[in-house]
């Protein structure tokens, strides 16, 4: 089986940036976002390998893939798969960069 690129926009990286560095400051620690990097791996090495693992959502091209408290937006594209938003899903809407 062929292994898709995965490709981060800058707002998917922004936002789990953002995530990050919420978890170092609040716990005084890395160990939480360390360990939120690591399932972030984990879930991206397993969809260069399924694209379709992620439900599709209502507009038909993108798709979502639920991980704990937060939701993976991606695209396939060819011959890469574009990662287009980490969403945490506690946050406050109006508090988005969307």
């Amino acid at each position: 089986m062929v292994r898709k690129k995965i490709i981060w926009s800058l707002r998917a990286k922004k936002e789990l940036k953002i995530t990050l560095e919420y978890f170092n400051k609040r716990n005084g620690s890395t160990i939480y976002s360390l360990k939120i990097l690591s399932e972030v791996e984990d879930l991206t090495k397993m969809l260069s390998k399924s694209e379709f693992i992620g439900r599709l959502t209502s507009n038909k091209r993108t798709r979502v893939i639920p991980m704990k408290d937060y939701l993976i937006f991606y695209e396939i594209n060819n011959d890469k798969i574009e990662i287009l938003s980490f969403w945490d899903n506690r946050q406050d809407m109006k508090n988005s960069i969307l």
